[in-house]
């Protein structure tokens, strides 16, 4: 949940340093000063002013290199100000004068970052993708890096997690050592915060003592804190209230010691403020979620304004106050209809983004196809194959009056063999040919496979008050919004009325689990109002798990996750539950 996550000081602590701007000890006036402010940038971006205003009366006298680094170290500073308009203006104005691969990066992480930030997400995606195709000529690693790091922040940002992982695990293949490095800290970072996002808790929090290490030992501190950050908050998602609040106290005072930071300060505050709601101490559940409220508020985040005012509308519930917990509940209201808007838009420009830039990569791979096509064609016009392209002639009039003929017997047959496979009103696979398929992947005994089954909650409710077309919407909306979130590999089926299935092949325990959530997010995230109703939608999932070389059959494994969604069911709906054999349960 963290929504300015390692961007809030990859400005300050990342980007600087990787930008492949080395500031070396400097035989004049220009590069002491250079060297000053990118110091200060770094650690206190408060008192950076001074060294660049010196810098700016001495403008004239730089050399073409020295003023690229002031360009970079400048924009870097109006970024922690806040003014990123001025500050994509700053990149805009000069990118076009630099070649050097590593200063281009830096230049283009501004772009990235300010319209980030401004909500400018196509432009900031369309410099991104300008800023990986460099990654081959930097030699640079923190250069490297702040192409990563970028990368990481706004997919993160456009809550395209499963991407995002991706160059988090590029960033942590460029560490080559062993005793830990910026690189790694900052992958490691990353990939423990997306691991949160995505449900896989039990995998982030055993990435935590290596990130630990790896921040301590090229002495990022703040990165350090913001670790123990995602480990704290996470203590009190889980349950475990009285740890989390012993993990995050000593956080506040140190977040405070910095003065930096501020939005991670408001989520520790607010995760604070839950434990305390939790363990029945109202005096501090009001007082850190008061805190992290108005560090929101201050900040103008969204998602934190969000967050933080359904936190304080519980806390007034609690405390009886049921007038201010309303008004809370009204803004977190007008607040959650806002973000549903802003990740409209951002999830829009991402795909218009995907989509032009893979329409590009099809032109290309059509330009070459167009050209080995020419290059035949001249090689024929020579004459030396003639009598072969008269024969070839009368060789595919043939063949395309009997391709014809075979064409569409094969759509018949197709027709005929999806209608019996696919259900009718989802398209998805239906029971019989589900069943077929998932049998399939469990004869393979060597190799694990999950399965999962999930049902929707209430839904005869929903068909008795809304009518049957509306139960009908919701099945096929259901079903369309999980397709995208499950693994090409992946089987889903209706088992009937209102229940389907997915079947992972070779997808761990875990793994699966991490599916059935993101799916159990999405569908509690449909708009229903798309129906022509308002309504909430949410789904109860039960997953089992056959392991390599285990004996479960099919069948078994199909009543055992049967048995974890009844357990789902009566715990309350709209959860996932593990099968763990012997008729034991997890969530």
């Amino acid at each position: 949940m963290m929504g300015k996550r390692i961007r809030a000081i990859a400005v300050l602590v990342c980007a600087l340093g990787c930008s492949g701007l080395a500031l070396a000890d400097a035989p004049n006036a220009v590069d002491d000063l250079l060297h000053e402010s990118l110091a200060k940038v770094r650690s206190t971006p408060e008192t950076a002013s001074a060294p660049l205003a010196k810098l700016q009366a001495l403008r004239d006298s730089f050399t073409p290199e020295q003023n690229h680094r002031y360009h970079a170290i400048y924009g870097k500073y109006l970024g922690w100000q806040g003014r990123h308009e001025e500050r994509i203006e700053l990149a805009q104005s000069i990118i076009g004068q630099v070649t050097k691969p590593s200063t281009r990066a830096s230049l283009l992480y501004d772009l990235v970052d300010g319209n980030r930030a401004l909500g400018h997400y196509e432009s900031a995606l369309q410099a991104m993708n300008e800023s990986i195709l460099l990654l081959p000529s930097i030699e640079n690693t923190g250069s490297k890096l702040l192409v990563l790091n970028g990368a990481v922040s706004l997919l993160t940002t456009l809550r395209a997690y499963d991407e995002a992982l991706v160059f988090a695990e590029r960033m942590i293949a460029l560490d080559t050592s062993k005793a830990g490095t910026r690189t790694l800290c900052f992958g490691l970072g990353n990939k423990i915060e997306l691991n949160f996002k995505l449900g896989n808790g039990e995998l982030a929090q055993s990435l935590v003592p290596r990130a630990l290490q790896a921040c301590d030992a090229s002495k990022d501190h703040m990165m350090t804190l913001i670790v123990k950050t995602f480990a704290a908050i996470d203590l009190v998602d889980s349950g475990q209230h009285a740890k989390g609040i012993a993990a995050s106290l000593p956080l506040v005072q140190q977040f405070q010691t910095v003065g930096t930071g501020s939005n991670w300060l408001a989520a520790v505050e607010e995760a604070l403020a839950r434990a305390y709601l939790k363990t029945g101490d109202m005096d501090r559940a009001e007082y850190f979620g008061t805190q992290a409220y108005q560090r929101a508020q201050s900040a103008k985040d969204l998602d934190w304004q969000e967050k933080t005012s359904e936190t304080m509308a519980a806390v007034k519930r609690a405390r009886g106050q049921l007038a201010a917990a309303i008004g809370y509940y009204e803004i977190n209201l007008a607040l959650k209809k806002k973000a549903f808007d802003d990740q409209q838009q951002k999830s829009l420009a991402y795909q218009r983004v995907k989509f032009e830039t893979q329409d590009k990569a099809n032109q290309m791979a059509l330009l070459e196809q167009k050209n080995k096509t020419l290059n035949i064609e001249t090689a024929l016009q020579k004459g030396k194959y003639q009598n072969l392209v008269l024969l070839l002639t009368l060789g595919l009039v043939a063949l395309t009056i009997l391709g014809a003929s075979f064409a569409r017997t094969l759509r018949q047959k197709n027709r005929f063999r999806k209608s019996a496979q696919i259900d009718g009103l989802t398209q998805v696979s239906n029971r019989a040919h589900f069943t077929e398929s998932a049998q399939k992947a469990f004869n393979d005994k060597n190799s694990v496979v999950s399965l999962i089954l999930f049902d929707m909650d209430f839904f005869k409710k929903i068909n008795d008050t809304y009518g049957h077309a509306t139960g009908d919407w919701v099945l096929k909306t259901v079903c369309h919004t999980v397709k995208r979130r499950l693994p090409k590999d992946a089987i889903l089926g209706r088992m009937g009325g209102e229940e389907f299935a997915v079947c992972l092949p070779t997808f761990s325990e875990d793994e699966a689990r991490a599916v059935a959530q993101r799916c159990r997010t999405a569908i509690a995230a449909v708009d229903s109002r798309h129906s022509g109703f308002n309504f909430q939608m949410t789904a109860s999932f039960g997953i089992a798990t056959r392991f390599a070389n285990g004996t479960l059959s099919f069948e078994e494994a199909l009543a055992a996750a049967d048995k974890a969604l009844y357990f789902s069911k009566n715990e309350g709906r709209n959860r996932v539950t593990v099968y763990q054999h012997s008729d034991a349960f997890r969530p």
